[in-house]
């Protein structure tokens, strides 16, 4: 919450009667770029808030869709995509290192959720990117967890026998995995907004030589938020990750599921994220 600065002795303007200027109020910071990324099983439509906000903040916001996944999320429920199947990890890294080159952002702070975290990675350790801001990141290839909240969280998506077919989440799942902090109707409502099919091959892909990400050489400034009720990333793992790399730092955040940043009081998380940009980017 900000405070207006206030007379001092009775004196306005911010002047002491000792003829000292009265502290002011931290400026704004200034303009900043974000990239968005989601994760799986909601679209890019998810970020629509986050964008907005940013953007009213005088910041150029945007937000990556995943390839083949430009239709509505009732529409995309309706009809996956046909070559869903063929998005691999690999693919989908190349398309959002693609469109950030197209629009010239690649110097944007990326935030990312879930698997759009481990996209982030990737491309920090391509040189992609002045910082990045992941929630809740999917791993790179080679962290494991054997928490077996992770194992049955993610068993719908990691069924090998399925690779072909897109991994759904029911309402039901979504609440018990995704949503599991909010009311069952805040999660019914989330996921009749956002929540579509996803790749099968993407989550499968990135545990291969796809999805490794080479701790060396990701040299950007990384901020790993994990939320302590996050079934789908423990925050074990999160913090685990966040370890893996020199330049990052790890916060965590209390009673937040893997949908923290589309719950309610999305909106200081989002803040928070902009301030630890605007300390962290240098730029001309």
């Amino acid at each position: 919450m900000s405070h207006p600065v206030r007379d001092v002795d009775g004196v306005p303007g911010g002047q002491s009667a000792r003829g000292g200027r009265v502290p002011e109020e931290p400026a704004a910071p200034a303009p900043m770029s974000f990239v968005l990324i989601h994760g799986m099983y909601v679209t890019a439509s998810a970020w629509d808030p986050w964008v907005e906000r940013l953007t009213a903040l005088g910041h150029d916001a945007r937000a990556i869709e995943w390839p083949g996944y430009d239709l509505s999320p009732a529409e995309l429920r309706g009809h996956p995509p046909e070559d869903l199947p063929s998005l691999t990890f690999g693919k989908l890294v190349e398309h959002c290192e693609e469109q950030l080159h197209f629009v010239g952002l690649e110097d944007a702070v990326l935030i990312g959720h879930s698997m759009g975290g481990l996209v982030v990675q990737a491309l920090l350790a391509r040189g992609i990117g002045a910082a990045g801001i992941v929630m809740s990141p999917a791993p790179p290839s080679g962290v494991v967890s054997l928490d077996p909240r992770f194992l049955r969280a993610n068993l719908t998506h990691l069924n090998v026998l399925a690779r072909s077919r897109p991994a759904h989440l029911s309402p039901q799942r979504f609440h018990t995995y995704f949503a599991n902090r909010m009311t069952r109707e805040q999660s019914d409502a989330l996921w009749a907004a956002h929540c579509v099919p996803t790749a099968r091959s993407v989550p499968l892909g990135s545990l291969g030589e796809e999805g490794v990400v080479d701790p060396a050489a990701l040299t950007r400034p990384l901020l790993v938020y994990g939320g302590a009720d996050d079934r789908i990333i423990p925050a074990a793992l999160a913090r685990r990750i966040a370890n893996r790399y020199p330049t990052a730092e790890y916060r965590e955040l209390p009673d937040a599921d893997h949908a923290v940043c589309f719950a309610p009081g999305w909106e200081s998380l989002a803040d928070a994220c902009v301030a630890w940009a605007a300390e962290r980017v240098v730029r001309d």
